[in-house]
């Protein structure tokens, strides 16, 4: 089971990080393609908005299990290890009843984008489910990520 929660949240950062690649070569494209050859394109921000989706949610779930999220723990830090734990658990519990709402919403925009067959209206026509992927997968991600902290919180013993 863990080899399946990593593979999850190792796929779902690579794909974040091609997301930055990806900006970085039709921004550097662009500029090339502008100020160079006097001919800049006409969806380059288009397709960095899409990455911009992807970059956001997708490396939420690696960005929580290395503690990269912003937390406050002047006052946690200041209670007793059982104590800490509750509030662990509690956050963790936000956390997945967050993350599990919008990746069903997400879920359902996307699919609701993938039914209709609907696509941006600019000269791209980019489909837009696959835009909205990213928002569903990043959170399915965190929410068993969560999971998985939980179980693992859960079950150690007090020291």
């Amino acid at each position: 089971m863990y080899n399946l929660v990593h593979l999850l949240l190792t796929w779902t950062l690579r794909l974040g990080q091609a997301a930055i690649l990806g900006t970085l070569a039709i921004v550097s494209f662009e500029v090339i393609a502008r100020y160079i050859f006097n001919s800049p394109t006409q969806s380059s921000l288009e397709i960095t908005e899409y990455f911009l989706v992807a970059m956001g949610f997708l490396p939420l779930a690696a960005i929580s299990r290395a503690k990269g999220h912003v937390a406050v723990d002047l006052m946690t830090a200041q209670l007793p290890v059982t104590g800490q734990r509750v509030c662990q658990v509690l956050v963790l519990l936000v956390t997945l009843t967050f993350a599990c709402l919008v990746a069903w919403f997400g879920l359902d925009m996307t699919w609701h984008a993938y039914a209709s067959n609907t696509a941006s209206s600019s000269l791209l026509s980019f489909p837009m489910w696959i835009a909205y992927l990213g928002i569903p997968l990043g959170f399915f991600a965190l929410a068993v990520d969560s999971i998985w902290q939980l179980a693992n919180l859960l079950g150690q013993k007090d020291s």
